[in-house]
């Protein structure tokens, strides 16, 4: 097979084309880059980048950290050339998702710009109605009340609660599932039995006791101590796990509605031990010695 001979106008024109190729794809690569750099250097102008935060809502949350945090989010740039403080592309997901994990606390959370360089955070913080401290009741009570953690209304614990000397928050004691050293996070109490919880010790509050703190052991015993004047006698109301908490609010209540039951409990209360409700359409109680 004999080779063809390319005459020298082909040969010509073939090499202007390849010419002409290679300049154009360079000529892209260079425009590529300098469109690259240049949208580089834009996305850092400070009309178009967020500089000014708005926070609303914090009211136990330090809103200081709330700031620092989300301005470590702004801060740097995308693959090293993009800044992620420019209002088309901040990580407003990112912002979203990690004050939730940071701050607890936080209920609802809105994130949102408003005009190029403004960034709203609006907060609603949970309502700490409760408190959880710890898997049993300690030895020494006048611990009750320390290393204890905010519960809201469905048994959610969302934040390290400080000292409260007294009884502001109601406080409950049990073994909960998870990290016991650390248990934000963590649901304390199944959400419907939690619900009846908190209806059981309204009602008891309304025929006039005065619940303190709920102590739950493992073997589904719960103790529900009662404010007294005595701290070496603390009065308790004691009902198990599978007792409907219904039907023995229900006769507590009838009982109360006997006045020399009533009578017996107000005149002696002092000395009560404690109120037992465990067995069925029974009411066992005990006081002790003056």
């Amino acid at each position: 097979m004999k080779d063809i001979p390319t005459s020298p106008r082909i040969a010509l024109i073939k090499r202007n084309r390849q010419v002409k190729r290679l300049r154009l794809i360079i000529l892209s690569i260079i425009l590529f880059i300098s469109v690259i750099f240049g949208l580089s250097y834009f996305s850092s102008y400070f009309r178009i980048t967020i500089n000014n935060l708005v926070i609303t809502g914090d009211k136990i949350i330090d809103g200081s950290k709330i700031e620092l945090s989300v301005k470590e989010k702004l801060s740097g740039k995308y693959l090293k050339l993009f800044s992620r403080s420019n209002f088309l592309i901040y990580p407003k997901n990112k912002i979203y998702k990690s004050l939730l994990v940071e701050f607890p606390r936080i209920e609802k959370l809105v994130v949102k710009r408003e005009r190029f360089n403004n960034l709203k955070i609006e907060i609603n913080e949970r309502a700490g109605s409760y408190l959880y401290c710890g898997s049993s009741l300690p030895v020494n009570k006048e611990e009750i009340g320390e290393n204890c953690y905010f519960v809201n209304n469905d048994g959610y614990i969302f934040d390290k609660a400080p000292y409260f000397s007294g009884d502001i928050y109601f406080k409950y004691y049990t073994k909960i599932d998870g990290d016991t050293s650390n248990p934000l996070g963590s649901q304390m109490i199944p959400v419907s039995r939690f619900h009846d919880l908190v209806r059981f010790v309204d009602g008891l509050t309304s025929l006039g006791f005065k619940p303190l703190y709920l102590v739950i052991d493992t073997n589904g015993t719960y103790s529900l101590y009662l404010k007294s004047k005595d701290l070496q006698i603390v009065p308790k109301i004691i009902f198990k796990d599978n007792n409907d908490l219904v039907m023995i609010l229900d006769n507590l209540s009838t009982s109360m509605k006997n006045k020399e039951f009533a009578n017996e409990i107000n005149t002696k209360y002092d000395t009560l031990l404690y109120i037992d409700l465990r067995f069925k359409n029974k009411v066992l109680y005990k006081f002790g010695d003056l």
